[in-house]
């Protein structure tokens, strides 16, 4: 009948990652303070709503035995039961960090990881659903992050899970199954691409007017959108011409150059930000981003290379904007 435009707070340039606004009354009423990281302290401000503006939170309450947490994504919520704890204690508000990899987990019959298995990569509201006489014992996060929930359809205690393998679920849980799975909803960022030996950036070098005509290297700051990317399903886009960075020819071997080259999705396009620094390849786990090095005109293009320890070539850090 009718539709109007939700009026969120407009966003600088010089942001911080993580911005969440809270009130002290439910629906945005009452005194208001702004956090931009992690917070343990509510004895004189007891917050009962949120505007989450920038970034996910984690929020930890108080339950009826123990602690609990649940997840807040970018969006409004009037009041503690929308943020999907009940009428509780707050304890604390902590940023969750921003993770550049495609979501991927698995589930396991069997303690340790072993037994038959599950595995996903999209949202499942009912786990029971996919097979009706399976309970999990064990859970390996691959990659990104995600909610498990006790209940179907998204419902009851939240619990957020990060990369790891779980041998144990319900020691580490105290739940007996989970219902639901989800990834977490990260914001789209843009985001700078540095380089630890040299202190340069990833850079699309060239004609943007032509793909073909351009190279991806590393140069020193220039301030624009030749240095700037958008991470989003695996994907590195430059914001200069909006194409994505790509093996040439999806050669899956030491020494293969990276360039950019209109969106696919194919393997060769796609990446994940690893814990030590490296940004690996969809197409192998044994290929890294790296600069060439040398002495000849191309000695500071990017190329793909079999990961080494300790070399810091091939070392990278995510500068959020």
């Amino acid at each position: 009948m009718s539709i109007r435009p939700i009026k969120l707070e407009p966003l600088g340039m010089n942001e911080p990652p993580h911005l969440l606004k809270a009130f002290s009354n439910t629906h945005f009423q009452g005194a208001c303070i702004d956090f931009t990281a992690e917070v343990s302290d509510f004895t004189s401000f007891i917050p009962c709503s949120f505007k989450v503006l920038r970034g996910c939170w984690l929020l930890y309450y108080q339950g009826e035995t123990t602690d609990n947490h649940c997840v807040l994504e970018e969006g409004l919520y009037t009041d503690l039961s929308s943020c999907g704890c009940p009428t509780a204690t707050v304890k604390s508000l902590k940023p969750i960090q921003y993770v550049f990899a495609e979501p991927s987990i698995s589930l396991f019959a069997l303690e340790c990881c072993k037994g038959r298995e599950l595995h996903f990569t999209e949202p499942i509201n009912s786990v029971l659903n996919e097979d009706l006489h399976f309970y999990t014992q064990s859970v390996w996060v691959r990659s990104g992050l995600w909610i498990a929930y006790e209940g179907c359809n998204f419902l009851g205690k939240q619990i957020l899970l990060e990369p790891s393998e779980i041998s144990n679920w319900n020691e580490h849980s105290g739940w007996k199954v989970i219902g639901s799975l989800r990834p977490v909803k990260q914001p789209a960022v843009y985001l700078r691409v540095k380089n630890r030996a040299q202190g340069k950036y990833l850079t699309v070098a060239g004609s943007l007017a032509d793909i073909r005509a351009t190279s991806v290297c590393a140069s020193p700051y220039n301030g624009k959108n030749t240095q700037i990317w958008h991470y989003c399903r695996g994907l590195f886009k430059s914001k200069a011409n909006n194409a994505c960075l790509d093996v040439i020819g999806g050669r899956d071997v030491p020494g293969a150059k990276v360039a950019l080259w209109a969106e696919h999705g194919k393997d060769r396009q796609k990446w994940r930000l690893n814990e030590d620094g490296t940004i690996s390849s969809y197409l192998s786990e044994q290929l890294v981003l790296d600069i060439k090095g040398g002495n000849y005109y191309d000695k500071n293009h990017i190329i793909m290379n079999q990961p080494i320890d300790d070399k810091h070539s091939q070392k990278w850090d995510i500068e959020i904007l």
